[in-house]
């Protein structure tokens, strides 16, 4: 018989709806009903693409023994991580707390109240290694509960006192002086050492297996060139990959800063996108490697990752393009963008909207889930494809379990390290001769006959969002707009679909999104300015997430406000788009209202809070995703480079102006200063705002031609039809037609005609 997660929207939990575990939802209604019955709660918190998660809910979760014992003692309830990440926050630092790590599935003993007093994460059902059987730990804790209650109260007491405030520790910890003063120049410098300082120089990427894609640090990293003079300095071309003599005793680069940053850049972008972990068939990047070379992955694919990856890829383009527009780099950067892009639009989009994920595991040829089955290959059937092309098998200790080989492109390294070896029309890149597309359409044609791993169909707004602003910025930087074949830019993978237009499906995003919040709630009137006397309520019935138009359980937090807001601002910069200024202004007056408070330094809280557990956490850690503090800081950044001031936008507080963004702005940043040389890999966001922040750079401009070459120098922050300045009658500046104007800050250029006009004032 189903149980309560039949109706829910989370996938992962109605995966777990026939269960012959009792499952029920995060209600106050199914807390209660635990005191009624006196028992404690069972809460078993996941995601749809967990390998271990679906390990234990098929050795445990499906077994009818298990199964009774569990509905007989406890009140067990599934949580989707995704779906409501504040419960799974919460209960990750009591995990964290009293087993020193973390991990899902997480598995919670709490008070009928949601009080932990035990926790776990993946539990065997006999015993393994270290590991006790399942049902030891249900029949210890139930024993504890029902034979030593006062000492389950009293660990209650010391977890809820000790939570409380964890909920909050790192921002308190983080020292007020100053914190209203954005990072200096020096101290960024500082920051950009320090990360390099666990730069890995034989393979890319910082620290040691296992490695994620470190995508924020590397667009910090590129600021730090761009910000350094480096694409002036660095034309020379000098830079090779593998030049080893950069490199000390100690295994740190040890040349100039403004280099340093480029090697670190280039090498890491050139491991990802050859290793395995990028998909090298269909595009796009698995969630991490399991190696320190990023040959084998583990194989579940996220959105934010690779929106993320897209993010970083063109700014790495931008900065190619301004040291050598017929480069290598440049050629093996926009390959990483337009197939990045393309695997956004392609696997996860579902029409108006992105889909979460794409799972890890799928059905091998004998019925039985694998992970990695959709797409290893193996020798026999790789020969079968043919080895004339730019793909190789690649063998790793790390693939030892897996039933096949990883498909990598690890030639492309040579490739960039042959000085000898000639790169124009004639000679083109690796992955775009037509032995390379033969062989990606073989291996295409292969992989597509296999099962295919499960898509979480969810929508999630900060996620959906990130991904809208990545693809926007790939549209403006490719300024393909319009459906025509401009969206196959010169580093283009051969076989990938020239005719999907990323600048129409950003706008047309965004504007799903904008819609889907409006349907069920007072909207914005898109007709009309809002202003504080017109009486329209501008708040958007903004969610956490969807599926399908269905929202969820959980409310928008401080990160899907601001991630929403951002794709908006970047999505206004496309031709076509009709994102209202004053809509914007109004967006982000009712975030800083409702997820901020002034005191003696201003207070940020990642949610509005939950019914049962009353915490508001503040965590200003770049992790997975950007924090909610770095993302709104973007917010302040890009809505100030638009000049608010003149706008009719309102929140319930009153107007926001340029001022109180500039102000916010750099309370938001300030606080990173204590993390930024300690702890930069915690807060490359953040980081990289901070850069924006000490040189903002605005075009002003109605021009296609002028336009297309502003989005792609690396110097620009935005791109506006107006200055946002006035002139002495208090109207704005005007821009005449066929014009551009270069504005840093209050200080703008003459109007520019010529291409060349623009780039002098840009690099200047």
């Amino acid at each position: 018989m189903a149980n309560e997660l039949t109706s829910s929207t989370s996938p992962y939990l109605r995966a777990h709806a026939d269960n012959p575990v009792d499952w029920r939802m995060w209600t106050k209604g199914n807390l209660a009903e635990a005191a009624r019955r006196d028992v404690p709660l069972l809460i078993s918190i996941g995601y749809s693409t967990c390998h271990w998660c679906h390990v234990m809910a098929h050795e445990s979760f499906e077994d009818e023994a298990i199964a009774a014992i569990i509905n007989e003692n406890f009140l067990p309830i599934k949580i989707d991580r995704e779906e409501l990440p504040d419960i799974d926050s919460y209960y990750m630092n009591a995990l964290q707390a009293m087993r020193g790590q973390g991990g899902w599935p997480m598995t919670i003993f709490a008070t009928p109240k949601g009080s932990p007093f035990y926790a776990g994460t993946y539990f065997p059902p006999a015993p393994r290694g270290n590991l006790p059987a399942f049902t030891q730990v249900l029949a210890a804790v139930s024993q504890s509960w029902t034979e030593r209650r006062a000492e389950v109260t009293e660990m209650t007491k010391r977890m809820d006192r000790g939570l409380a405030d964890m909920a909050s520790a790192v921002s308190d910890a983080l020292p007020a002086e100053a914190a209203s003063e954005l990072l200096s120049a020096e101290e960024l410098d500082s920051a950009a050492e320090s990360l390099l300082d666990s730069y890995d120089p034989a393979w890319g990427g910082f620290g040691k297996a296992p490695k994620f894609p470190p995508l924020m640090n590397l667009m910090q990293l590129l600021a730090t060139f761009v910000r350094l003079g480096g694409t002036a300095s660095a034309r020379d071309g000098a830079l090779a990959p593998g030049k080893v003599d950069r490199v000390g005793a100690d295994g740190h680069l040890e040349g100039e800063l403004v280099l340093d940053c480029l090697i670190a850049v280039r090498s890491t972008f050139a491991r990802i996108a050859s290793g395995g972990m990028r998909d090298q068939v269909r595009g796009g990047i698995a969630r991490y490697s399991v190696d320190r070379q990023w040959f084998v992955p583990h194989f579940e694919k996220m959105l934010y990752d690779n929106a993320l990856y897209l993010r970083a890829a063109v700014q790495w383009a931008k900065v190619e393009r301004a040291l050598n527009p017929d480069s290598k780099w440049l050629a093996l950067a926009e390959r990483e963008v337009t197939d990045t892009a393309n695997f956004l639009n392609t696997d996860m989009s579902d029409g108006d909207r992105f889909i979460a994920a794409l799972d890890a595991d799928s059905l091998n040829a004998d019925g039985v889930l694998e992970e990695g089955s959709a797409y290893v290959v193996t020798p026999e059937e790789f020969a079968e494809v043919g080895q004339e092309g730019l793909f190789q098998l690649v063998d790793s200790p790390a693939a030892a379990e897996l039933s096949g080989s990883v498909v990598a492109a690890i030639r492309i390294i040579d490739w960039l390290g042959m000085d000898d070896v000639p790169f124009d029309k004639k000679h083109p890149a690796p992955w775009a001769t037509s032995a390379t597309a033969a062989q990606r359409s073989g291996l295409r044609e292969l992989l597509e006959q296999r099962s295919q791993p499960a898509r979480d169909e969810k929508t999630i707004t900060e996620w959906n969002s990130l991904a809208v602003t990545a693809l926007a910025e790939a549209a403006l930087y490719t300024r393909a707009t319009d459906g025509t074949d401009g969206t196959r830019v010169a580093g283009a993978s051969a076989g990938t679909d020239a005719s999907v237009s990323w600048g129409s499906a950003a706008v047309h995003l965004w504007d799903a999104m904008l819609a889907r919040f409006g349907d069920s709630g007072a909207g914005i009137d898109r007709d009309s300015d809002v202003s504080a006397d017109s009486g329209t309520d501008s708040r958007l019935n903004v969610r956490r997430s969807f599926t399908g138009d269905t929202p969820g359980p959980g409310q928008a937090g401080l990160a899907d406000w601001a991630q929403f807001i951002t794709a908006g601002i970047t999505v206004r910069q496309l031709p076509g788009a009709s994102v209202q200024v004053s809509d914007l202004v109004s967006l982000s007056a009712t975030m800083f209202t409702d997820f901020t408070a002034e005191g003696e330094t201003l207070e940020i809280f990642d949610s509005m809070g939950d019914e049962i557990l009353s915490v508001r956490a503040s965590d200003p850690v770049d992790n997975t995703v950007p924090s909610g503090r770095s993302a709104a800081a973007e917010v302040a950044l890009l809505l100030a480079e638009l000049g608010v001031d003149s706008s009719a936008g309102n929140g319930p507080e009153g107007p926001l102006s340029t001022g109180q963004l500039l102000d916010l702005r750099d309370r938001l940043l300030g606080v990173y200063r204590a993390l930024a040389g300690r702890a930069p890999r915690g807060c490359g966001h953040a980081l990289w705002q901070s850069e924006r922040t000490l040189n903002p750079v605005r075009v002003a401009t109605r021009d296609a031609e002028l336009s297309g070459i502003a989005a792609r120098h690396p110097a620009v922050t935005l791109l506006t039809d107006s200055t946002g300045v006035p002139d002495e009658e208090g109207s704005e500046v005007d821009v005449p037609e066929g014009t551009a104007i270069v504005c840093r800050g209050m200080q703008c250029s003459l109007p520019v005609r010529t291409a060349d006009e623009l780039a002098e004032q840009l690099d200047g």
